[in-house]
């Protein structure tokens, strides 16, 4: 096994999972200095010490060897958790111009462009701007994990005693939308950000009630992030399927009439 060493700028948290071969993992994506996607799992990010534990839009050192992972997705890289060191953050209001340098070259015109790259080269990760999004859908879901994955939540909070129980966020949410491509016949897709989900949790808190707490959900979520701002989709494949679900939004700047930067790919 040879691992090197990689600085990449995280953009990706996925909310964690119970895993029965991992424990409570975080699957994490970014971008190399050359501007190449990598995806990083398994990561016990609930169990590294805060020294350890990155932001979004944050540089990070770490070491990787590629994942031996049946899809073989050329992204995929194992992370020795260890060797893990956090650099310097991208600040949002001064630092749009810096992060756009990286992310610019990285995202593609639409997901009928990224199925077709993973037809021919395997590829798994990528990002693109929609060209409308018509809805956000709030779809109930079960409030408790299985048992299988019940059971490794506590196997892990028995070697970290001080960590709070994950919960299971009691939905699921899906984007509705279209691609700037001939091809797009329109997509419902679910995203699994770990912003989303704190998202919940967060309105949860604040306004107690629950269909208030949903409404300020769509309103972020819908209305800010794509009828304010110029957004885009952090995409990639899901170990099981083999299918693109969303994995984040990128939001760099409010909407004008200008055609946006990353257009050009």
């Amino acid at each position: 096994m040879i691992w090197k060493s990689e600085e990449i700028l995280v953009l990706v948290k996925v909310y964690p999972t119970p895993s029965n071969k991992y424990g409570e993992t975080v699957c994490t994506a970014g971008i190399t200095r050359n501007s190449k996607w990598i995806r990083l799992y398994p990561i016990q990010y609930r169990d590294l010490p805060e020294s350890q534990q990155y932001d979004k839009f944050q540089w990070i050192k770490v070491n990787v060897t590629p994942s031996n992972e049946m899809l073989k997705r050329p992204e995929s890289f194992r992370v020795n958790t260890s060797s893990i060191e956090l650099l310097e953050k991208i600040p949002p209001k001064s630092g749009w111009l810096e992060r756009e340098k990286y992310f610019h070259p990285s995202v593609s015109k639409s997901l009928e462009v990224l199925d077709k790259l993973k037809k021919e080269k395997r590829t798994s990760l990528g990002a693109f701007k929609p060209k409308s999004v018509e809805d956000f859908i709030i779809e109930k879901d079960s409030g408790e994990w299985n048992e299988n994955q019940q059971r490794v939540l506590q196997q892990s909070s028995l070697f970290k005693q001080e960590k709070t129980t994950l919960k299971k966020v009691p939905y699921k949410f899906h984007y509705l939308f279209h691609c700037d491509d001939l091809n797009c016949n329109g997509h419902d897709i679910q995203i699994f950000d770990w912003e989303t989900a704190q998202s919940y949790w967060r309105f949860k808190n604040i306004y107690k009630d629950e269909s208030l707490t949903l409404q300020k959900l769509r309103d972020k979520w819908l209305d800010y992030f794509f009828k304010k701002r110029e957004s885009y989709f952090v995409v990639g494949t899901d170990s099981r399927w083999n299918k693109f679900i969303i994995l984040t939004i990128v939001s760099p700047r409010r909407k004008t009439n200008q055609i946006p930067l990353f257009d050009k790919i």
